[in-house]
């Protein structure tokens, strides 16, 4: 999997929660009767460059890997699950974000946004449960995830379920995360000392769970000075009519 972004001890001692509005994440969500790769926080959906989605890969119930099509929409992709296509991970480089002195953000490294000192490296990874499996577990290789020790599919609107957070394998506690990205993406839970929490089933339809860190550079290079992470589990509780 492709491995832009450095994280190593020392900016994982500087990562912080995010609580900020603009939490754009990843995740797959039925529109138009095809399977969406959806950009966006809340109600917002946004367009994006397909060239963006920098790894596919999906799993059957038994974790074993299976090829997932996709569809350039051109300013999106839908993709095409086959049968036994249970889970899909994806990464999403979603590029250079500097502050201008115009007071907006550019999609641009800092070097190329005039009078910029903030500058970000955005990546976005995600996490979609479409059928159930025989055992959960995190996805190989994945830097970023949150794990349902529950599978998701299984459950109904209320229905408690604890997930946890893992960057390379390791928990991650004290760190807040967005039971409901869809709905109420400014509302946080924190994770407890083996990096999980308990939350409930949110919606009866498209569920995303997600977190946003952000890791500051000890040097900012020339194009940004932070990498920005968003990390999305997310699932559907009512199955699509088959008529």
């Amino acid at each position: 999997m492709k491995r832009n972004m450095l994280f190593g001890l020392a900016a994982l001692a500087a990562v912080t929660a995010a609580g900020c509005a603009n939490a754009h994440g990843v995740w797959f969500a039925p529109r138009l009767d095809k399977t969406q790769l959806v950009l966006g926080e809340g109600p917002k959906d946004n367009a994006y460059d397909p060239k963006a989605v920098t790894m596919l890969q999906g799993y059957d119930a038994e974790w074993g890997k299976v090829a997932v099509e996709s569809v350039n929409g051109g300013d999106h992709i839908t993709i095409v699950p086959a049968e036994n296509v249970a889970v899909v991970a994806v990464e999403f480089d979603y590029g250079y974000w500097s502050n201008g002195k115009d007071g907006k953000w550019h999609n641009a490294p800092m070097d190329q946004v005039e009078g910029s000192t903030v500058g970000t490296h955005a990546v976005k990874y995600g996490v979609s449960y479409f059928k159930s499996v025989k055992a959960v577990k995190p996805v190989e290789g994945l830097p970023f995830q949150i794990v349902p020790m529950t599978d998701p599919t299984t459950l109904k609107v209320g229905d408690p379920l604890v997930v946890q957070l893992l960057h390379d394998g390791k928990p991650m506690p004290d760190t807040n995360i967005i039971p409901d990205v869809v709905n109420h993406h400014t509302v946080f839970a924190k994770t407890d000392a083996e990096g999980k929490a308990a939350l409930k089933v949110a919606n009866g339809g498209v569920n995303v769970i997600g977190v946003e860190l952000t890791y500051n550079y000890d040097k900012p290079t020339a194009k940004a000075t932070r990498d920005k992470v968003f990390a999305s589990l997310s699932f559907v509780t009512v199955p699509p009519e088959e008529d």
